[in-house]
């Protein structure tokens, strides 16, 4: 194959084929942390040509001088793999060149992006690839020097081409060209309504032998942004056309209703009443949801357009119920199922099937108090963050086609029927196709090694990656069900829609989450503590720092518990910046400042020593008075 400076997008899988056979032919331990690294990032796979003296030329790679792989390759030859990835998760434009020491560890060069990115990344594959108990050690062991910035923002992820179902793509691409904002937020939203329209009757088995676990399309989508990132002409725009269903659908109840009660009372005791179906849901208590949803067996949409009333009605309640009963009526709701309300007053209440999706949109700020006081019960945790950039000026031009065809779209979805089996017409299950299982399998193994890898740094996020294995069957339900939307629903998951909606999810949903959880509510566990700590260090010039010298810090270090105090520690030993000392006494350990730390950030000093000194002025100057 030609040399190339750009690898293509169709060349991908073809080279992933490759090296999977590779390691299945060899079983070489690089070709196989290569293939472990790629399929957890994505990318491409090349060969380095070969020096004079027979060792790969990497600097010739690094020149873009390589061939892309297109076959398997014998054993001996594995020292010359290497992985081209562009926009690790939270490094976007971002172009990272891969290879293989003799170990097979990946050893990472920036060919474009921020210098410290390598460190970053090689951290991040570190957690990931490597064994639990070796990730916060070889996080020091096996990086270049420079370590990571906790200050550093990452740009809202763009949305990859090729992986959404077409209509939705266009749609969401068209849409946001017109608004002048990023086709990531419209094409979540879209995803958000799609999967409130399909009815729940249409479920996919999961696993292929575990005939209890089912999952339908019920997504959650929280759009987050400032002000300025158009969230609301978002959720107007792609709510429309379910406004519009609803709409006609309580316009066909109140005509049935006023029926109803034109009867006699004989023939109206004798006739139940007519149902109040709905599938859109705003404002309003869990009481006037419940009695919407015992009529609407197939779920809804709830648009919320600002999600902190959402979340701040389950902090307080005027009838003195604890906040404890909202939130497991919407941790139900995100589940599906049966549920049952008992009250005094309003009798007993059955609900087939209590389903809700959610889309809305929040601004940093409040999420950031809330996700502070909020329960640690997996709620936030369900949630599809989008992280939204500020938006531009948008274009008036004619309503294009694709606007009509989306609204098309979800009036079939709403129709859908579940697939049918046999010679009579029974209604079943979807399932995964034998390669379409493989994937899904294959993705359950790779999300236990993301939650346990992120779970030393960012608890919250870890618990979000615990929910993709769900999640990833929701999105598979939703492909499916808008692919086939014209057409009898196949019983079949396709290995091309699981692979779609595999990278979607890898490439797209978790790379916002990345975002989401590092920019808005900060990338570590007390990520405010993290940063006031990495401050006190660079003011105060130190070489060494103890959990008494944080405690003795600034006003957010001093309210740390010392259990805490060693938890913002060990997260600056995985940023790089500290290395634990050996200690007889557990109460008295002592990490070394590494003295890259005060030559990276000598300006964050200054600024961090300046800041300090104008408190201190302020403060004195105003107990003067």
């Amino acid at each position: 194959m030609p040399k190339t400076t750009s690898p293509r997008e169709d060349s991908f899988h073809l080279d992933v084929v490759a090296l999977r056979q590779t390691v299945d032919n060899t079983g070489n331990p690089r070709a196989a942390v290569a293939l472990a690294v790629v399929e957890e990032f994505g990318g491409w796979v090349g060969l380095t040509p070969r020096e004079a003296s027979g060792v790969p030329d990497w600097n010739a790679a690094a020149a873009d001088e390589f061939d892309l792989l297109a076959a398997p390759i014998d054993a001996d030859e594995c020292d010359r793999l290497l992985l081209i990835i562009e926009e690790l998760p939270g490094m976007p434009d971002t172009r990272l060149l891969v290879h293989f020491a003799t170990d097979g560890m990946p050893r990472v060069r920036v060919l474009r992006g921020k210098v410290g990115d390598d460190t970053l990344a090689i951290r991040i594959m570190g957690r990931i690839l490597m064994p639990p108990q070796e990730r916060m050690t070889a996080a020091n062991d096996n990086t270049p020097p420079e370590p990571i910035d906790p200050w550093a923002q990452h740009a809202s992820p763009a949305l990859p081409p090729g992986l959404l179902p077409p209509v939705l793509e266009e749609f969401a691409r068209t849409e946001a060209g017109i608004i002048g904002v990023d086709p990531g937020g419209v094409a979540a939203a879209a995803l958000a309504v799609c999967a409130a329209a399909i009815p729940d009757r249409i479920k996919l088995r999961v696993k292929k032998h575990d005939e209890g676990w089912h999952e339908s399309a019920r997504l959650w989508v929280a759009l987050v942004g400032n002000p300025s990132a158009k969230k609301s002409p978002v959720i107007n725009i792609t709510t429309h056309p379910l406004k519009e269903i609803d709409g006609e659908l309580f316009a066909e109840f109140v005509k049935r209703k006023r029926l109803y009660d034109a009867l006699p009372p004989d023939a109206r005791a004798a006739e139940a009443p007519p149902s109040n179906t709905r599938i859109r849901l705003e404002d309003t208590t869990i009481e006037a949801a419940q009695e919407i949803l015992r009529d609407s067996p197939d779920g809804l949409l709830c648009i919320r357009d600002e999600l902190s009333g959402w979340f701040g009605s389950m902090e307080k309640y005027a009838a003195g119920r604890g906040s404890a009963v909202d939130r497991s009526f919407w941790l139900q709701a995100f589940n599906g199922g049966s549920y049952t309300i008992n009250r005094i007053n309003r009798g007993s209440v059955w609900i087939d099937n209590l389903s809700i999706s959610l889309l809305g949109g929040i601004q940093p700020d409040p999420m950031r108090r809330i996700a502070a006081e909020l329960q640690d019960d997996g709620l936030l945790q369900r949630l599809f963050p989008i992280v939204m950039q500020p938006a531009g000026v948008g274009l008036d031009v004619p309503v294009p086609p694709v606007v009509a065809q989306f609204a098309m779209l979800v009036r079939r979805l709403h129709a859908l029927k579940p697939p049918i089996t046999g010679k009579l017409p029974i209604e079943t299950t979807l399932r995964f196709s034998e390669a379409a299982q493989a994937i899904r399998s294959d993705l359950a193994e790779r999300h236990h090694r993301m939650a346990t890898g992120w779970e030393a740094v960012n608890t919250k996020l870890a618990a979000h990656i615990g929910k993709y294995d769900g999640l990833f069957a929701r999105l598979c339900v939703v492909f499916h069900a808008v692919e086939h939307a014209e057409q009898l629903l196949p019983a079949e998951v396709s290995e091309d829609t699981a692979r779609r909606a595999s990278e979607f999810l890898h490439r797209f949903l978790f790379k916002h989450a990345v975002a989401f959880y590092s920019d808005v509510l900060g990338l570590s566990d007390r990520h405010d503590a993290v940063l006031a700590t990495a401050g006190f260090i660079l003011s105060k010039g130190l070489k060494e720092i103890t959990a008494r010298d944080v405690m003795r810090g600034d006003r957010i270090m001093r309210n740390l518990k010392p259990a805490d105090v060693e938890a913002v520690l060990d997260t600056l030993d995985g940023y790089g910046w500290l290395e634990p000392q050996l200690s007889l006494r557990r109460d008295a350990r002592r990490w070394a400042v590494r003295p890259e730390v005060h030559t990276m950030f000598e300006r964050k000093a200054a600024a961090e020593k300046a800041r300090r000194a104008e408190v201190r002025a302020l403060i004195a100057s105003t107990l003067s008075k």
